[in-house]
């Protein structure tokens, strides 16, 4: 009966695929370079010859941090999406709470690693951006240990809470490249202003993504816990 009530339960589950789409998207940009990257790396350069020209070729003197870096990440893209998908979490919940460990820690190795793939790329680079890259890889590991702490005491919707602002502070990586975008489309053709954008993007846009993606978090969030809380209410009626 318990196993059928759960069956039941997962049914009615949503995927939640706009979601789980959107950072599957989001997180690809950066995980599938990544993919040839260290595949390139790996092989020395030599092995796909003319194409990896993108590729620093520091990268190629120190692997090491590319490997951890780019490994880290793509595994992160590989299983922190699914995590999202209430249907997929219900149906495994074994291969849930493993594909949950495997992205926490791939997350922290991936924000930590971020400041050594700094420093082998550009080392002479220690200015404000450097300090915001400090601040988010410790915000990045903090938040996921907050979550981790919440669901070892039960608390499953503070822990999905924090699981969504740590993504949020990770994505905070991908998030100016739109930025630029808009900055691009809308401020090219005025010069004077178009450089102070550019430059205050090139030193502040990780924070400011941080603060974009956390606000669209809490906003998406609070809404989802309040309707939580309604059919519950409901329920208990």
């Amino acid at each position: 009966m318990l196993f059928k009530t759960n069956t039941t339960n997962a049914a009615i589950l949503p995927y939640n695929w706009p979601v789980v789409g959107s950072l599957l998207f989001l997180t690809g940009i950066a995980a599938i370079p990544a993919m040839f990257a260290v595949v390139m790396v790996a092989l020395g350069g030599s092995g796909v010859e003319g194409d990896s020209s993108f590729i620093n070729h520091l990268h190629f003197a120190t692997p090491s941090a590319m490997f951890v870096h780019g490994g880290s990440g793509i595994l992160f893209f590989l299983t922190m999406p699914f995590q999202f998908s209430p249907r997929v979490r219900m149906n495994n919940l074994k291969r849930h709470k493993l594909a949950g460990r495997v992205a926490v820690v791939s997350g922290c190795v991936m924000a930590l690693s971020g400041i050594w793939m700094h420093n082998v790329l550009s080392p002479e680079s220690q200015g404000t951006r450097y300090s915001i890259l400090i601040i988010t890889s410790v915000a990045i590991c903090t938040c996921f240990l907050i979550a981790v702490w919440h669901i070892i005491k039960g608390n499953v919707q503070v822990h999905q809470l924090w699981m969504a602002r740590a993504v949020a502070v990770v994505l905070a990586a991908i998030t100016p490249l739109f930025i630029d975008i808009i900055i691009v489309l809308v401020f090219s053709h005025f010069e004077a202003i178009y450089q102070i954008l550019i430059q205050f993007q090139y030193d502040y846009g990780r924070l400011l993504g941080i603060v974009i993606n956390l606000a669209i978090v809490e906003m998406f969030m609070t809404k989802s816990l309040q309707n939580n809380s309604l059919n519950q209410n409901y329920s208990a009626e």
